[in-house]
């Protein structure tokens, strides 16, 4: 199915999933569509393999856990998740070097915790991982030690942003 782009999040520069300036990033990028979901638009690399031509589980979970976790900004930018539990099930191997997007949403939210649900699918929008995930809220001044302004944390531009994203396995 297909759903409007509503807004783009921040790159940090030095994130393994979504830092532009980590030469082993997976430069993630995330955008907000409809429905609050997350997307994140990817591609494993050579230096994410496990078996050959396969993405590692933990870069795997790296992948769930930035989209789930992500998904609370929606309505609240100023607020981060820690994670306190993250599970997967891997349904099919994770193919490197080919597209693929990672969904978030938050399922639950309470003052202190959030749990949300994700998946990850191919471009033929094959289910290839699902995660769920429990969170404590977190303000990012908090997480940086007081100095957010010392934080990269920036929309990034890209030359061919998404208006519309194409979600096969969102129920």
């Amino acid at each position: 199915m297909r759903y409007k782009v509503l807004n783009k999040q921040p790159n940090s520069d030095m994130c393994v999933v979504c830092g532009i300036k980590n030469d082993y990033s997976l430069k993630a990028e995330f955008y907000e569509i409809e429905d609050n979901y997350v997307v994140g638009i990817t591609k494993g690399l050579d230096e994410h393999q496990s078996y050959p031509n396969r993405m590692h589980g933990g870069i795997i979970g790296a992948l769930l856990d930035e989209a789930i976790g992500r998904a609370i900004q929606i309505d609240d930018p100023d607020v981060w998740g820690v994670t306190t539990d993250l599970n997967i099930k891997y349904r099919k191997p994770v193919p490197l070097n080919k597209p693929l997007k990672v969904v978030g949403k938050i399922i639950q939210d309470s003052s202190r915790l959030f749990i949300g649900e994700g998946f990850i699918e191919d471009e033929d929008g094959n289910l290839l991982a699902q995660g769920k995930a429990t969170y404590f809220k977190v303000s990012v001044d908090k997480i940086v030690g007081g100095d957010a302004n010392a934080l990269f944390w920036e929309v990034v531009p890209a030359e061919h942003d998404p208006q519309y994203i194409d979600v096969n396995n969102i129920k």
